[in-house]
């Protein structure tokens, strides 16, 4: 499988398109999917009936013990010595439902390694075919904001509606975080920004000392920040 992880940066660039399988020019088999789904939703239906229950909470998984390695060894030397030695079995033991579960188990278990092995596929094929569509979308997001420049008719209404996507509003009456502080100093010393960032500190005499930054770059709204002996407050 191969892969691209070039980002476009102007409106000229083509995105970079991760291999799509050569049987059928998609990752998605929307056919052989839908059955799968269905299978799926049976086997889960079947096994809620059993099991009697919609989902175990946290405080019964918790209180469950599994069958890890050493607990599942336990278990099946038991099954045998149980065989061998039915005399010390106690009134509510059953060797043959013992073996029946040590059966169910091993199938669950395998059952639970191909289902771990498919979501970590999946999840790999999802975040390709998402860098993918990102990829294009942002090919086209280019074009547009190249056009908008360029005074093109049409091209700033698209722009401004795409463009909301990527701004990062900043929490409603929040103090601004560091990060924040050094966009907004970057985007005053460029000129992209109007407003004024005033820090102020007292140099500590003992143990730590008054630091405060008042940022007052996005939308006239003044933000601020004090630490006092290490430690944030509003």
């Amino acid at each position: 499988m191969t892969t691209t992880n070039k980002t476009t940066k102007g409106a000229t660039a083509a995105p970079q398109h991760h291999s799509s399988p050569s049987s059928g020019g998609s990752w998605v088999n929307e056919a052989n999917l839908g059955q799968l789904f269905e299978d799926i939703d049976k086997i889960l239906q079947d096994m809620r009936v059993d099991m009697q229950t919609e989902a175990l909470t946290t405080a019964e998984r918790r209180r469950l013990l599994g069958s890890g390695v050493r607990r599942y060894g336990f278990i099946d030397k038991v099954s045998d010595v149980a065989g061998a030695n039915p005399e010390f079995a106690p009134p509510f033991f059953s060797d043959t439902v013992l073996k029946d579960k040590i059966r169910e188990i091993e199938i669950l278990r395998n059952i639970s390694v191909a289902l771990n092995q498919m979501t970590r596929i999946t999840d790999d094929v999802l975040l390709q075919l998402s860098d993918d569509a990102f990829q294009l979308a942002l090919g086209y997001y280019n074009t547009v904001r190249e056009a908008a420049r360029r005074r093109q008719p049409g091209a700033q209404a698209i722009f401004n509606l795409l463009r909301a996507f990527f701004n990062r509003p900043r929490r409603t009456g929040g103090e601004p975080t560091e990060q924040e502080v050094e966009r907004d100093v970057h985007a005053l010393l460029h000129g992209k920004k109007d407003g004024e960032i005033v820090i102020k500190n007292e140099r500590p005499h003992v143990s730590g000392g008054v630091h405060e930054v008042v940022d007052e770059v996005h939308s006239g709204r003044v933000a601020v920040k004090e630490v006092v002996e290490g430690q944030e407050k509003v």
